[in-house]
């Protein structure tokens, strides 16, 4: 934009010059477009950088490992790469013969320590056993039944189901694939709440808050210029952090760290696709009379889009 601008004042001289309201190319006239592109960039694209940062946009979705909670051989995948998943569907299912039978054998124990405990009470009755030999049969039936908990809770962990609503990028898993408790399978996508995430420098969000007017533009939607507002900003950097081990902390690789606003965006019932790209840009509170300027900067990216 600045060199519009330069381009726009030459070109005025240029005009002034042929008409004749100048005669001729002074020195002055030469060497005035520069001072035209240090006041203007000193003056107005400057505090742009801060009054009305613009920076790359990109939408994000969270994404958890599905991890089954028991091992065994897959028997069957349900879902598929790519389509929209309900909460608590079916993923996958892992083989439930071990778990059936484990069931069935707590079950069993279970029966058996009631049967013996029943026996041995109607001999309390009868003041023909002690006492502490009913309770020790008594914490028997109770251990038997958090056994058949246990069990049933493993066999019904043998059916993989969606956490949300989501779904899953690329179906990898295969039936006859062996899986392992707490070892993540596959991811899932919680594509119903995306985050639009700007991306600025650090000189850029000296003037940036929550509640700020933002816009933001993106390759998959040319032409088209979606308005928001700031809802949080994320101050950290993974570069800034080290560990509480007890040694002594590494010293930091200095880098230009980057932070990273979150834009509430009105998308107009259109849904941003997860890793679409663009620009955005904040309106803050401070240099509200050239904002417009990147306000326009924006809008030729959203055309130039198209190409």
């Amino acid at each position: 934009m600045i060199m519009v601008l330069v381009g726009g004042y030459v070109g005025l001289l240029w005009v002034l010059v042929k008409v004749g309201v100048f005669p001729k190319w002074y020195g002055w006239m030469k060497v005035s477009p520069v001072a035209v592109w240090m006041i203007a960039f000193m003056s107005i694209f400057l505090p742009l950088n801060w009054n009305a940062p613009l920076g790359g946009s990109m939408v994000t979705v969270g994404s958890v490992g599905i991890k089954p909670a028991v091992a065994g051989p897959v028997t069957e995948v349900v879902a598929k790469s790519r389509t929209p998943i309900s909460e608590g569907e079916v993923l996958f299912e892992i083989d439930k013969t071990p778990y059936t039978a484990a069931l069935q054998q707590a079950q069993a124990q279970l029966a058996l320590a009631q049967d013996q405990l029943a026996r041995k009470e109607e001999l309390l009755s009868r003041n023909t056993v002690a006492v502490a030999e009913v309770e020790a049969l008594r914490a028997n039936v109770a251990v038997a039944e958090a056994a058949v908990t246990l069990a049933e809770v493993d066999l019904s962990n043998t059916t993989v189901r969606a956490p949300f609503d989501g779904m899953v990028p690329a179906m990898t898993l295969l039936s006859g694939n062996r899986v392992s408790p707490n070892v993540p399978v596959l991811a899932f996508l919680d594509v119903n709440n995306p985050v639009i995430n700007l991306v600025l420098s650090q000189n850029q969000i000296r003037n940036v808050k929550a509640g700020q007017k933002a816009e933001a533009v993106f390759k998959a939607f040319p032409g088209q210029t979606f308005q928001g507002t700031v809802s949080g900003l994320f101050l950290s950097s993974p570069d800034a952090e080290y560990d509480l081990d007890g040694a002594t902390p590494e010293v930091p690789t200095i880098t230009d760290t980057t932070y990273v606003v979150v834009l509430e965006l009105d998308t107009q019932g259109q849904a941003l696709p997860p890793g679409s790209s663009g620009q955005g840009l904040v309106l803050t509170d401070q240099g509200t009379k050239f904002q417009f300027i990147n306000q326009l900067t924006l809008r030729m990216t959203t055309w130039m889009n198209f190409f």
